[in-house]
């Protein structure tokens, strides 16, 4: 019974593994060679049912120090703000070149973030999608007017999402009135509110 356990997950780990890097394809490819250039992890092991329990139970510890670790929306958000405001300024001087580099990175952030929240992730993606597909096209037609509108229907989403997720922080492209890049918020009088992390 014990030989046929360590058996068969002998043979699924190496098959779930290479099913996860196909699925992963080219996505990790600088962090592949990073890995390769360490060196090689020695496999544990594993001859008893014992040594299999204590293995889980040590990488259910390493995996709860890497939890610990995961950003919250709050580390998150300024730097897709910083990198919307970027893409604003690129966008006004007509370097449409780095405007599209900042919105595809917002695109990407966009589908990371539901690992940071699975419920703000899925809002963020429902209220940005269609807007950051909107500025991409005006980015790739160097349409100064379409990629002020489409500017302006961001903000407003950036907006609505912060309604939607209890934020009473407000968004601007307004540099002036804002603290940084970094922290687009409107800056004005409010008051604390209760349950609210951002």
């Amino acid at each position: 019974m014990k030989h046929s356990i360590l058996f068969t997950l002998s043979a699924i780990v190496p098959i779930s593994l290479s099913i996860a890097g196909v699925a992963l394809g080219s996505q990790h490819s600088v962090h592949d060679r990073m890995m390769s250039e360490q060196a090689p992890v020695k496999e544990p092991e594993l001859k008893t049912l014992d040594d299999l329990a204590k293995e889980i139970k040590a990488l259910r510890q390493r995996l709860a120090g890497l939890e610990a670790l995961k950003p919250r929306f709050t580390n998150f958000m300024p730097n897709y703000a910083e990198r919307f405001h970027v893409m604003h300024r690129a966008g006004d001087a007509g370097d449409w070149a780095v405007a599209a580099h900042e919105i595809d990175e917002m695109r990407r952030l966009t589908g990371v973030s539901k690992y940071i929240d699975p419920k703000l992730g899925a809002l963020l993606q429902a209220f940005m999608d269609g807007n950051l597909r909107k500025l991409r096209e005006a980015v790739e037609h160097g349409n100064p007017k379409s990629f002020q509108a489409a500017l302006v229907d961001t903000v407003a989403s950036c907006n609505g999402c912060h309604k939607a997720s209890g934020s009473t922080l407000g968004v601007t492209v307004k540099v002036s009135d804002t603290m940084s890049m970094r922290h687009p918020h409107l800056l004005g009088k409010t008051t604390v509110p209760k349950d609210h992390g951002h």
